[in-house]
């Protein structure tokens, strides 16, 4: 019979041994992705959040594990969290549900120290919810968007033209024609440029966008490791538009991208995502993801005004189980009385400020 444990991996070395092996567990996993990447985590220390790595071990040979992330402040009443984790065979029962177990019990004699009561996963499974999460609840947040569009990057050039929709490859064709570039880029010099056109259409559009310093402590990372690179569209040296692509195991990610205002008749945007998807699939990807997805396209739903763009390019709507919370009943207890107390020593001393 064998042994499962659990053992604490701390900050790897993606260039050693044991960061080789999780990585390659990390893009081997479909249910995982590259925020379990050590390249990920490196980046989100940059960013001021904290990591803890568990490995899980069968008999010595690492299977699984998870890097759970933790914000600067917490209090006692914060979340830790592992978008697209853990790392777990889930398709193994006998394998995922007690190394679930033991890395839930790690956590939680973690979790003081760490000042958490939550923990929140999210591994890309799709419904029905595994009977191993039977003690979790669905979360009111999501890490990663529940609701996304896969394009099948295995079939040839073609194929892939033929299967989607006749504005797409018109679309593509058109900016072909009109003389649209796209160039890629492999260093933080293009930050300035790619920033440009993410805020331009943030304000277009109408959503938020992070600081400049997030998107460069992001790429210092994550463009050495390979892991990213930014496209951007060019025309007669006018910049029409930039995507930030991840590309980590069999599966690219359309993270972050945005268009000018200027010059938008020459349907840059779509050129920039046919490029990204050729090189996805010269980096050896089977899978294009467009990282968000409105598959009936409602007014009030999130992604429901690029899905449109998005749905262009053919693809299959995805759904997962979503975020999901699993709570330290202890924690949760303490945290309610240290509110409780707080805010009746405050209650006191604005009585004692009255009456003073």
């Amino acid at each position: 019979m064998s042994i499962l444990s659990v053992e604490e991996l701390g900050i790897l070395c993606p260039s050693t041994v044991a960061g080789e092996k999780w990585q390659e567990l990390t893009r081997a996993n479909p249910a995982s992705g590259f925020m379990q990447s050590l390249d990920w985590a490196e980046a989100k220390r940059r960013q001021g959040l904290t990591s803890t790595h568990l490995g899980l071990f069968e008999d010595g040979l690492l299977i699984g594990g998870g890097i759970f992330y933790t914000a600067a402040e917490r209090s006692g009443a914060g979340l830790v969290l592992a978008p697209e984790g853990p790392v777990l065979p889930w398709h193994d029962r006998s394998k995922a549900g007690p190394g679930l177990g033991l890395l839930i019990e790690a956590i939680r004699e973690r979790s003081q120290n760490l000042g958490v009561m939550t923990l929140r996963i999210e591994p890309r499974l799709v419904p029905p919810v595994p009977p191993v999460l039977r003690e979790f609840n669905r979360a009111p947040l999501d890490l990663i968007p529940r609701d996304t569009l896969y394009v099948d990057l295995s079939d040839e050039q073609p194929v892939l033209l033929a299967k989607m929709k006749h504005k797409g490859r018109y679309n593509i064709r058109l900016a072909e024609k009109n003389g649209v570039e796209i160039s890629e880029h492999t260093s933080v010099a293009c930050l300035d440029r790619f920033y440009a056109m993410l805020t331009e259409a943030s304000i277009r559009d109408i959503f938020a966008v992070e600081s400049r310093q997030f998107f460069e402590q992001m790429l210092t990372v994550l463009m050495p490791s390979g892991m990213a690179r930014v496209l951007i569209a060019e025309h007669d040296g006018d910049t029409l538009g930039a995507l930030l692509l991840i590309i980590h195991g069999g599966r690219a990610t359309y993270l972050y991208g945005g268009v000018s205002n200027q010059k938008r008749n020459l349907m840059g945007g779509y050129l920039l995502q046919w490029r990204a998807m050729q090189i996805a699939k010269q980096a050896g990807c089977t899978t294009y993801d467009f990282y968000g997805y409105a598959p009936f396209r409602a007014p009030d739903l999130e992604y429901s005004r690029f899905s449109q763009f998005k749905s262009q390019f053919g693809g299959n709507a995805i759904r997962f189980i979503g975020a999901q919370d699993y709570f330290f009943l202890d924690n949760v207890a303490d945290a309610f009385v240290k509110v409780v107390n707080e805010a009746g020593a405050g209650k006191c001393a604005i009585k004692e400020g009255t009456y003073a």
